[in-house]
């Protein structure tokens, strides 16, 4: 169970929404710029982020097992061409 408690809107501050998620806040700074969304009430103001928006950034970010094998064989394919695996008989 997370140690953190919500505020009224169960939002979290960078620091503690990085926390949260056991990364560092650099992480969590670049889920930000690829889209995690954020609330701020004005340019100026604190940077809150729900968890739950977290889970689905992370979730969406996910690539499919299916996607993984084959990608795995794309790779293995294009190190074939490259001769650094041989090719079984």
């Amino acid at each position: 169970m997370r140690p953190f408690s919500f505020s009224d809107k169960g939002l979290l501050s960078k620091k503690h929404a990085a926390a949260w998620a056991d990364v560092s806040r650099r992480t969590l700074d670049r889920w930000i710029q690829q889209g995690l969304p954020v609330y701020q009430a004005s340019p100026h103001t604190k940077v809150l982020i729900r968890p739950a928006d977290i889970e689905f950034f992370l979730q969406r970010k996910q690539l499919p097992k299916a996607d993984l094998i084959a990608k795995v064989e794309e790779v293995v394919a294009q190190l074939r061409r490259q001769s650094f695996i041989k090719q079984e008989e």
